[in-house]
């Protein structure tokens, strides 16, 4: 049963990854819907790290596999065991937050553009890996949809 229910979280923690933040990916909700194009210029760069929104899973399922592990120690039933499945849980799911937050940053860019209207914008993306990081000089376009969420690609 103990296996089971680790399998169970680990697989659980394996569907934590986020959803790309891209220029290229979208939503479903996103998809058919109209977007405002500009066209810019990439005028500076900055390397960004993209923190995932926290959702506490990473902790949950740390915490489980720590009292799993934890309940272990000791006879069943025993003070011994109780206090070692607490002492498990509290460190899996720090371990767990940590591993969480780890995996799930993704690096990216601050980019400013300068839009052929003269004003100037910054926005933060993640480096989409097939097509690489944008350059200094490189021509790109702005779409943004109506919600305000904005998007640069080549």
């Amino acid at each position: 049963m103990k296996i089971f229910l680790m399998a169970l979280v680990a697989i659980g923690l394996s569907g934590c990854a986020n959803q790309s933040q891209t220029g290229n990916a979208y939503t479903a909700s996103q998809s058919r819907q109209a977007q405002t194009v500009q066209r810019g210029k990439v005028v500076a760069i900055k390397d960004v790290d993209v923190a995932p929104q926290q959702t506490g899973l990473g902790a949950l399922a740390g915490g489980a596999l720590g009292g799993i592990a934890g309940s272990n120690n000791g006879r069943a039933g025993s003070n011994q065991s109780a206090a070692s499945s607490i002492v498990g849980m509290v460190i899996g799911g720090v371990a767990g937050s940590m591993v969480d937050k780890k995996v799930n940053t993704l690096k990216g860019q601050e980019l400013s553009i300068l839009l052929t209207n003269g004003s100037e914008i910054a926005i933060v993306q993640e480096i989409d890996e097939k097509e690489g990081p944008f350059l200094i000089g490189e021509q790109v376009r702005v779409l943004t949809n109506a919600g305000g969420t904005s998007r640069v690609s080549r």
